[in-house]
């Protein structure tokens, strides 16, 4: 069987399996590991659910490396939500997920969730669970987690997040930070994106996106003097922003 699935042809290793089994033989875990494999590698994840269910009518209890090769298997040919299910089995039966492999479902689960909303509530539970498992959270999830919260209207969560980001040294993104500002003006909460912009311009390249977004809140706001105050920050940064404060637009009158 492994000689099969080695080459490529799992198919015909499940026969194999089959006639074992016609025979009255009682193939082990390890048996069947070589056909999770074997599909793993062919590029065809989801008949693992199948080979999984026979293993349970057969009292073929799978292990860890059962899960953990289907859990790889899904997350390697992006079936994200296949691969939700098998951690989820996983987590209720105690098995601890590799860290490589649950930073690469969070990862995935945040992208998803970006047209698919219901996801969104996988991305925190997950995310939290990782938290109390004690796992390192790669920067890249960390950003696309602080996205995943803002886009959920759960802004404070994801300022929260984005400040955890930088306290553990890592640097999130300029994109990271661009959406924080624009969910906290979105809710009224410029005083913390007005702080988000002091961190985020401390040690890198400016653009005008942030202060254009600022200026603009403010402007609503009737904060004429901080929005000027935004706008020659940006200025001494050497950027121009499109967005000008009201009181000097006002200063300037008529053209």
């Amino acid at each position: 069987m492994d000689g099969f699935c080695k080459v490529g042809r799992s198919n015909e290793a499940l026969e194999l399996l089959d006639e074992a089994l016609e025979m009255g033989l009682k193939p082990n875990v390890v048996t069947y590991n070589t056909l999770f494999n074997g599909y793993f590698k062919e590029g065809r994840p989801l008949c693992g659910f199948g080979l999984l269910k026979r293993m349970k009518e057969k009292n073929c209890k799978p292990d860890s490396i059962s899960y953990s090769t289907m859990l790889h298997g899904l997350l390697k040919w992006g079936k994200i939500k296949a691969a939700l299910g098998i951690y989820n089995e996983m987590v209720e039966i105690g098995y601890r997920v590799d860290e490589r492999m649950m930073n690469t479902l969070l990862r995935g689960l945040c992208r998803r969730s970006r047209n698919e909303k219901e996801l969104l509530k996988d991305v925190y539970n997950v995310f939290e669970e990782m938290r109390d498992g004690n796992y390192t959270i790669y920067p890249g999830a960390f950003d696309l987690v602080v996205e995943a919260f803002c886009n959920g209207k759960k802004t404070n969560r994801g300022f929260q997040i984005l400040n955890d980001m930088v306290k553990i040294g890592y640097s999130p993104k300029t994109f990271t930070f661009n959406i924080v500002i624009r969910s906290l003006c979105c809710v009224g909460e410029v005083d913390k994106a007005l702080a988000v912009l002091m961190l985020m311009h401390k040690d890198r390249r400016p653009s005008g996106i942030p202060f254009n977004i600022l200026i603009d809140e403010l402007n609503q706001q009737g904060r004429s003097l901080e929005a000027c105050h935004v706008y020659g920050v940006a200025l001494k940064r050497g950027v121009v922003p499109k967005r000008k404060p009201t009181y000097c637009l006002a200063e300037q009158g008529p053209q």
